[in-house]
C-alpha cells in the first residue's frame, strides 16, 4: 500500500505503509496531516482516516480540532479530476449530503495511481505585485488608445486642453457650453476605451495562459474553485467585478485578499475564482 502525504502544502510520496507508520511515530506526520492512497476519492487528514478505519494504523494519531481547508484537485495535464463545481476542501465536502456528492476520478499513468494536487493560494503581496505589473501595461496602452480616440474623434480636445493649461488648471478655466460637451464626451470615450481594453487584456492572456503577464511573471495562475480553467463569460465577469472591488468599496474588495483563508478578493467571491501558485513540476 503506497501513501502520499502533504506538509505545509508540499506533497511527498509515494511511501510504503510501514514508512508512513514510522513517520507517524517520529511525529513528522500528525493527525491533521493530509494523506492519500489509491482508492480514496480525495485527500483526508490522517486522523479522519484512522477514525474511519482504526485497524489500518498501529500508531494512534491525534485528531485535528478542525479539518484543513486545502482543496485537493488537479493542476497537471495528466491529472483529470471530475468535480461537482464546488470547492473540494474537506470542510466543504462534509457539508454536502452523501447522496449529492459526485465522485472524483483519478486517472492512472502506466498503471500507477496519480495523487490529487493540493492547491497553494497566492498571498496578498504576491497578488499586489502582479496587479502593479498588469496596471502599468494596461495604463501605457490605454494612453496610446486614448490619444488615437482624441485624434480620430475629438480633434477639438487639443485646443481645449491647451486653454485649460494656459489658465493654470481645470478649476480656473471656464469652458463654453460647447467645450463642456466635448470634454464630457471625450472623458466618457476615454473611460470606455480603458474598460474595453481591460476586458480584451484579460481575455487575451487568461484564455491562452490562465494568467495575465503580471501573474505569469510571479508564477501565478487563475482558476475556478474546482481548479479548472476560466471560460469566456467568467473572464469578462471577473474583469467587470474588479470595478466593484475598487473605488465603490474604497478598495476594500482588494484588501480582503490579505484576510481570507484562500486569499480571495471580492471579485473572486463573485465569480468563484482562485489565484494559485504554479507548482514546480519536480515536486
Amino acid at each position: 500500500m503506497q501513501w502520499y502525504y502533504s506538509i505545509d502544502g508540499q506533497r511527498s510520496g509515494p511511501v510504503p505503509h510501514a514508512e508512513l507508520e514510522r513517520l507517524i511515530q517520529a511525529g513528522t506526520v500528525k493527525g491533521d496531516t493530509l494523506v492519500w492512497r489509491q482508492g480514496m476519492d480525495q485527500w483526508k487528514s490522517l486522523g479522519e482516516v484512522q477514525a474511519r478505519d482504526p485497524a489500518i494504523f498501529a500508531t494512534p494519531a491525534q485528531l485535528p480540532p478542525t479539518l484543513p481547508p486545502q482543496m485537493p484537485s488537479s493542476g497537471a495535464a495528466r491529472e483529470r479530476l471530475e468535480a461537482g463545481g464546488w470547492a473540494h476542501s474537506t470542510e466543504n465536502v462534509n457539508r454536502v449530503p452523501q447522496s449529492e456528492r459526485r465522485p472524483m476520478r483519478l486517472e492512472a499513468e502506466d498503471g500507477k495511481p496519480v495523487a490529487p494536487e493540493v492547491l497553494l493560494y497566492a498571498g496578498f503581496w504576491r497578488r499586489a505585485g502582479a496587479f502593479c505589473v498588469d496596471f502599468v501595461i494596461w495604463f501605457v496602452v490605454w494612453n496610446i488608445l486614448s490619444k488615437l480616440v482624441e485624434v480620430w474623434f475629438f480633434p477639438e480636445w487639443k485646443a481645449i486642453a491647451e486653454s485649460i493649461q494656459a489658465a493654470g488648471g481645470g478649476m480656473r478655466y471656464e469652458p463654453t457650453p460647447e467645450e463642456a460637451v466635448i470634454v464630457f464626451k471625450f472623458a466618457g470615450a476615454a473611460m470606455l476605451t480603458g474598460l474595453v481594453w481591460a476586458v480584451v487584456y484579460d481575455l487575451i492572456f487568461i484564455t491562452r495562459f490562465a494568467a495575465t503577464p503580471g501573474k505569469l511573471l510571479l508564477g501565478l495562475r487563475l482558476v475556478k474553485a474546482n481548479n479548472k480553467p476560466l471560460g469566456f463569460a467568467r473572464i469578462v465577469a471577473r474583469c467587470l467585478a474588479k470595478l466593484v472591488s475598487g473605488l465603490p468599496t474604497f478598495f476594500i474588495g482588494f484588501l480582503i485578499v490579505a484576510f481570507d483563508d484562500q486569499h480571495r478578493g471580492l471579485h473572486d467571491f463573485f465569480c468563484g475564482t482562485r489565484v494559485v501558485k504554479k507548482r514546480n513540476p519536480a515536486e
